[in-house]
């Protein structure tokens, strides 16, 4: 409650200085790895904004507690990105071709090398068994990310915006550079 008193009158802040046709949607989303020390599960995050050369407007954030412990930070983020493009990014992207007048696709940064290159790839024979532990399916987001709807981007560690959903912050610098 003292967090929710203190924090009353923080807004997102949001700016649109581009015309509809260079306005693009992007989703970004990480993963802590085993953040919960008390479970031992790990924390999705994704962010979601429309951005241009002269626009930012944030959409929508979510943090989540995974359903089931990972074995690695890799699997974490496979179903922090599952989550995210399913539940965040996907249902998106009819109103936004509504709203833009044209066909969207969303734009999804990703800044975990080995995580970017199993969703390329489709391959992963050491994470088999999220299937049945986290009810992702790598073979779809694989589809997913090699079809027209979706584009995948590598993205630098330190801007990755969904870090602020899923990290604990300790360097007060650090966190402004995500605040401001």
């Amino acid at each position: 409650i003292k967090y929710i008193n203190g924090t009353v009158s923080w807004r997102h802040i949001g700016f649109i200085g581009d015309s509809p046709e260079e306005i693009e949607i992007g989703l970004l989303s990480d993963a802590d790895f085993a953040g919960d020390r008390g479970t031992m599960r790990s924390t999705s995050g994704a962010f979601l904004a429309l951005y241009g050369p002269h626009s930012f407007f944030p959409l929508s954030s979510q943090s989540k507690k995974q359903t089931a412990v990972s074995h690695s930070t890799v699997e974490a983020e496979i179903v922090a990105a599952d989550h995210a493009i399913r539940m965040t990014g996907l249902p998106c992207l009819p109103l936004w071709e509504k709203l833009l007048d044209r066909q969207c696709s969303l734009e999804v940064y990703q800044d975990n090398q080995a995580t970017a290159r199993i969703m390329t790839t489709g391959r992963a024979p050491t994470l088999r068994h999220v299937g049945r532990t986290h009810q992702v399916s790598v073979a779809w987001l694989h589809e997913r990310v090699t079809g027209p709807d979706v584009v995948l981007f590598d993205c630098v560690s330190d801007v990755m915006a969904a870090d602020i959903f899923t990290k604990h912050f300790i360097n007060k610098d650090k966190w402004e550079t995500y605040v401001y």
